[in-house]
């Protein structure tokens, strides 16, 4: 099934990602199983990712590519340490159960570890509550 996922902040007028389509094979019952999913879906694209990739290729598509969007990216990763799933949903789960984020499901919330029933085509919204504030120095 194919369900849409936006990530929007409160502090911002637009998403911080727009709908982009997003592929579940696994049947999810809660929300907090959906998150999960989500979250390792994410970790292992991440650690897939190429370290340091080679420049070639941003010399030809990614170029021209980026001058339609608007933004050229490099679609790399700094870090060499690959991340562990586990941790990563263990954080989001926490996160979640705390309030730093909200999940809503066509417009209508899903609570923490609450019965979920998704179809193909559902949009599904994650909003951050919390503001970040801080520098790096």
């Amino acid at each position: 099934m194919t369900v849409f996922l936006k990530i929007k902040a409160l502090s911002k007028r637009k998403p911080l990602i727009e709908r982009v389509p997003f592929d579940i094979d696994e049947p999810v019952s809660t929300s907090n199983e959906l998150v999960a999913f989500i979250v390792r879906r994410n970790v292992d694209a991440y650690n897939k990712k190429a370290v340091d990739a080679p420049l070639f290729p941003y010399l030809t598509d990614v170029l021209l590519n980026g001058n339609v969007s608007g933004k050229i990216g490099f679609n790399d990763r700094k870090n060499e340490n690959p991340q562990d799933p586990d941790r990563a949903v263990e954080n989001a789960l926490t996160c979640f159960g705390d309030g730093i984020f909200r999940l809503f499901i066509n417009d209508t919330e899903a609570g923490f570890d609450e019965p979920i029933q998704l179809t193909d085509g559902d949009e599904i919204t994650f909003i951050r509550l919390a503001m970040l504030a801080g520098r790096i120095w």
